[in-house]
């Protein structure tokens, strides 16, 4: 499925329902977004505080981090 969605004032998209109701997606529901060789990918996830602390990190020192050699966060999710 691919539909064609308007970015609004404030940066908010709106997920199509039938989205949301194929992926059981709630109010609260949280969604990794991943910015990647000029593409934007969400995937739903369920985060516990150290996934979430992990995440923020990455963010954080991705410069730093990103390097061939530092893998072990491509599969953490």
């Amino acid at each position: 499925m691919a539909e064609v969605i308007t970015v609004g004032e404030k940066g908010q998209i709106v997920i199509p329902k039938q989205m949301r109701d194929d992926f059981k997606l709630d109010r609260g529901a949280k969604l990794l977004i991943v910015e990647e060789d000029g593409r934007i990918t969400m995937k739903p996830v369920q985060l516990n505080e150290t996934q979430m602390l992990m995440l923020m990190s990455e963010s954080s020192l991705k410069k730093t981090w990103d390097n061939k050699y530092d893998e072990r966060w491509d599969n953490a999710f």
